[in-house]
């Protein structure tokens, strides 16, 4: 798995270090644990000020756009896990994951994330949600229920599984 720095200060280099330590044996358990395999993954680490901009860009290289998301996201999260042109990227707020635990735990929710985007139709429906967030195809509101709803359901799934982060060393 590939764990890279975006436009990361050397103040976070330790997290870096540590994300790149724990990424794989996180992957493996979420993946024993779902019974299900994991897309190509890529984790960047991002400065809490540049956490934003990462975000946009990742999503913009996937639609093919420089439109800007109609809405933000809440720039005090300890990650996200979004698309990528080649598979699902997730990026982890080094800001705010300064305790070790928070972020072994920020690793694997996002991980089960990029497991849920594998399952079929997730791809699909979550570009169609990028699409509407974007601006560019405006969605019903029953479609956007629906993927709403699979958000919310696949939210507390990777809630669920972050005890895995117990047994990581």
């Amino acid at each position: 798995m590939d764990v890279t720095g975006y436009h990361l200060s050397a103040r976070y280099a330790k997290t870096l270090r540590l994300v790149g330590r724990v990424a794989d044996q996180a992957a493996t358990l979420v993946q024993q644990r779902m019974r299900e395999r994991m897309p190509a993954t890529s984790i960047q680490v991002v400065d809490g000020k540049r956490y934003l901009q990462a975000l946009v860009e990742g999503q913009q290289a996937v639609l093919s756009t420089s439109r800007l998301p109609n809405r933000r996201s809440d720039p005090s999260v300890y990650g996200a896990t979004t698309l990528s042109p080649t598979g699902v990227l997730i990026l982890i707020n080094a800001k705010a994951c300064a305790d070790p635990t928070n972020l072994v735990e920020t690793v694997v929710h996002e991980l089960v994330h990029s497991v849920q985007y594998g399952r079929p139709g997730n791809r699909e429906n979550a570009i169609k949600g990028l699409r509407n967030n974007y601006g560019i195809e405006p969605m019903s509101w029953r479609g956007a229920w629906k993927i709403n709803r699979i958000h919310d359901r696949d939210e507390l799934e990777a809630q669920a599984l972050e005890v895995l982060a117990r047994e990581i060393r």
